[in-house]
C-alpha cells in the first residue's frame, strides 16, 4: 500500500516527466537539455515507487525520514542542472561579447569605406 507522500511524489514525478515530454514535442525545450530533466524525473519516479531502496539509502546516509532523502536528491539534481546552465550562460556571454566586438569593427570599416567614396 502506498502512503500519501508516495502517491504525491509519484504523481508529481509523472506530471513533471509529462511536462518535459510535452515541452520537447512543442519544441519549447531542446532535446539536449531535456535529457538532464528526464533523468532527474526518472530517478524521482523510481525512488518514489521503490521505497525499500529509498529506505536503504536513507539509513546509509543517516536520514530518519525517507521522503526527506527523496527531496534531498531532488535538490541536488536541481543544483547540478543549474550549474550546467550557468556554464552554458557563461560560454554564451563570451560569444556575445566577441560578436559585439566584431560588429563594431565591421561598422567602423563600413564607415571608413563610405568616407573614402
Amino acid at each position: 500500500m502506498l502512503s500519501k507522500i508516495q502517491i504525491i511524489c509519484t504523481v508529481g514525478s509523472i506530471c513533471f516527466l509529462a511536462m518535459i515530454f510535452f515541452s520537447v514535442r512543442q519544441k519549447k525545450l531542446k532535446e539536449a537539455y531535456a535529457i538532464l530533466w528526464i533523468f532527474s524525473g526518472l530517478i524521482m519516479l523510481v525512488l518514489s515507487v521503490w521505497t525499500d531502496c529509498l529506505r536503504k539509502i536513507s539509513d546509509l546516509i543517516g536520514i530518519i525520514y525517507p521522503p526527506a532523502t527523496l527531496f534531498l536528491f531532488l535538490l541536488c539534481g536541481i543544483i547540478l542542472i543549474l550549474f550546467q546552465y550557468s556554464l552554458l550562460l557563461s560560454k554564451n556571454q563570451e560569444r556575445i561579447s566577441r560578436l559585439a566586438q566584431e560588429i563594431a569593427l565591421l561598422k567602423a570599416e563600413i564607415e571608413e569605406m563610405r568616407k573614402k567614396q
